[in-house]
């Protein structure tokens, strides 16, 4: 894991997520790049009304403009704060060994830019959704539906240990093969790897001992855990595991049914994104 992207907007915990980015950053020796996504003050034009004139557009663009740069100095005092608080330079700092910090600013909505830009990192760091139209929810769905990478979705504020007693819910399906290819790294660099799976995953799904085999074959023992799926929802059964093995990160493949079926009638992700308290490392 060499390259790590931070999604900000003004709405986001910048100063908890880059410490807890910067951390990961040191810990893989990777370029941590922060990416403040700033609203165009242009698009606030439609929604101001007919009877302004063309000054008090202006005006209003301009006072629009200096508070997103208000709020991209404030990330960005975080985020190098964090990024020196591990001891990680710049690229003009570094000597060609270990971790590297580097800063963007882009205007624009979120979609316009961070799925896009993830596109070309390792994995991204984002928050919990809060909400359906926040601005986490966004960066969120950017991350998992377009960028085709890896997501590590952080709780609130969250500062405890990530990525290195890992749990990886295992269910066979596409989407969560792609998590653990691209986990392996992670998964590699942990000091403990547990593999979940509820119940029986049918005869045209790889299982638990294939999914094992495949990690010895890069030098990971990981240990074995298969409970019969009962009344209690997976989503609560992985949780639960991972709460009485004490991981402290979870591997998953997001939305392996359709989203809108999630998203209506629940499903594991979703009740993982709403309750668990440990990062998630997921993609679709």
């Amino acid at each position: 894991m060499k390259s790590i992207i931070l999604p900000l907007t003004r709405d986001s915990d910048a100063k908890s997520l880059a410490a807890s980015a910067a951390k990961l950053a040191d810990r893989f020796g990777a370029t941590l790049t922060g990416l403040f996504v700033r609203r165009d003050p242009k698009h606030a034009i439609p929604l101001l009304g007919e009877g302004l004139t063309a000054e008090m557009i202006q005006e209003m663009c301009d006072a629009t403009q200096r508070e997103g740069l208000r709020y991209a100095a404030e990330a960005e005092a975080f985020f190098h704060a964090a990024t020196a608080a591990e001891g990680i330079g710049t690229p003009q700092d570094n000597d060609g060994d270990g971790a590297i910090a580097l800063w963007r600013m882009l205007v624009g909505d979120v979609e316009d830019h961070v799925g896009r830009c993830a596109r070309t990192a390792d994995f991204a760091v984002c928050e919990r959704p809060q909400g359906k139209n926040s601005a986490q929810s966004e960066i969120f769905n950017d991350l998992v539906f377009r960028s085709g990478r890896s997501a590590l979705m952080l709780p609130e504020a969250y500062d405890g240990p990530m990525l290195d007693n890992l749990l990886v819910a295992w269910n066979g399906r596409a989407e969560c093969a792609r998590a653990v290819g691209g986990a392996l790294p992670v998964i590699k660099k942990a000091s403990k790897v547990s593999i979940l799976q509820v119940g029986d995953l049918g005869e045209d799904r790889p299982t638990l001992d294939d999914i094992g085999f495949y990690l010895e074959t890069h030098g990971v023992i990981a240990d074995h855990i298969q409970t019969p799926k009962t009344s209690t929802s997976v989503g609560a059964t992985v949780l639960q595991t991972a709460h009485d093995i004490g991981a402290n990160s979870i591997v998953i493949g997001a939305f392996s049914t359709a989203r809108w079926r999630e998203l209506i009638l629940g499903g594991v992700t979703k009740h993982l994104i709403e309750h668990s308290q440990l990062p998630i490392y997921m993609s679709h």
